[in-house]
């Protein structure tokens, strides 16, 4: 297993501590929201990056008919 077992004792134990405070949906509902902002910001990247590359083709494309 990789990681330092410390903190993933320490981690289990907060999640522990969550699930019982404010139940388990709360949990997960949090570990969803921080996938979903995770994803956004990757697909926010890969727009740029096909932005980029839309603009490089059309550079390529114009050289090779001009």
């Amino acid at each position: 297993m990789h990681g330092n077992p410390w903190l993933r004792l320490l981690r289990r134990e907060v999640e522990e501590l969550v699930a019982s405070m404010h139940g388990v949906g709360h949990l997960k509902k949090l570990q969803s929201k921080t996938e979903l902002t995770r994803v956004n910001r990757e697909l926010k990247q890969l727009k740029t990056q096909v932005a980029a590359l839309e603009v490089r083709r059309a550079e390529l494309l114009a050289e090779l008919g001009g």
